[in-house]
């Protein structure tokens, strides 16, 4: 089972993203990215941290490309790689944004997979086996 963190500023969303991903493990749902950022960071300290983040771009504050750069440094910073077993988060942006320009500059900051709104079973599970042979 994965630990997965469902990161978007809206209820709906997060609702519909959480009963999709629940089938794949845990779920933690945080409703902006600095919340995000620290649930991130209490998951690495108490050594449990999550396989999965889906991010949101669009949200108030700080957008979560911003959050993903965040994250990618941390993860640098502490020497926690993708070839290190699997213990780099991957991340799945989840955006209504279909802009090529916004997907590229999302694979650019460290996401591994990008969805356009609204989500589907189908085109997770796409996505989750894309994820898994990535970390094999």
């Amino acid at each position: 089972m994965l630990r997965i963190l469902i990161v978007d500023d809206n209820y709906t969303s997060r609702s519909q993203i959480k009963a999709i991903f629940g089938q794949y493990g845990d779920c933690d749902c945080a409703p902006n990215g600095e919340i995000a950022y620290q649930l991130f960071l209490s998951a690495h300290q108490e050594n449990i941290p999550y396989d999965v983040i889906t991010m949101d771009i669009d949200m108030p504050n700080v957008k979560g490309d911003e959050i993903v750069k965040k994250i990618r440094q941390w993860e640098k910073n502490n020497k926690v790689y993708k070839h290190d077993h699997g213990k780099e988060a991957a991340v799945i942006m989840i955006s209504a944004l279909s802009i090529k320009d916004t997907i590229m500059s999302s694979f650019k900051n460290g996401c591994e997979a990008y969805i356009v709104k609204p989500i589907t079973k189908s085109k997770v599970e796409e996505v989750i086996e894309e994820i898994k042979m990535q970390k094999a």
